[in-house]
This record gives structure tokens, C-alpha cells and sequence, in this order.
């Protein structure tokens, strides 16, 4: 078996990645209520990841309430 000496990546060794350090590049905080004893999950209002989720989640908001006003009729 050969082992690999070095890993080859796409990007430089010079850029180095920004990652949110609240939701770490997923979009999503988690925080434990110990009031409901449940973990609640947020958007992460630091970084774009959170507002790309918080606009996707805007957007089935939207349309499930124009299907609710559609059904009605």
C-alpha cells in the first residue's frame, strides 16, 4: 500500500476559508431551552449562510400561506 505524502487541494494554501464561528458555515444555531427542554434551532443572524436560510425559510412561509388563501375559496 502507498500512503500519500501530500493532500492536493483545489483552492491555495493561501486562502484561507472564513467559517461563521457561531454556526460554522451551516446557517443553523442551536440552543438548548431548559425551559421547554427542547433544542431550538435559529438562523445564525452573523453570517450569510444564516440569511440565505432565513430568506428560504421567508419564502415556504410565503407560499404556504398563498396556497392556505388559494384553499379557501
Amino acid at each position: 500500500m502507498v500512503a500519500a505524502e501530500q493532500i492536493i487541494g483545489t483552492e491555495s494554501p493561501d486562502d484561507a476559508a472564513i467559517v461563521c464561528s457561531a454556526c460554522y458555515g451551516t446557517g443553523l444555531i442551536s440552543q438548548w431551552s431548559e425551559i421547554a427542554y427542547f433544542e431550538d434551532r435559529r438562523a445564525c443572524p452573523r453570517c450569510e449562510a444564516g440569511g440565505l436560510v432565513d430568506q428560504r425559510i421567508a419564502d415556504i412561509i410565503k407560499r404556504a400561506r398563498l396556497e392556505g388563501r388559494f384553499s379557501e375559496r
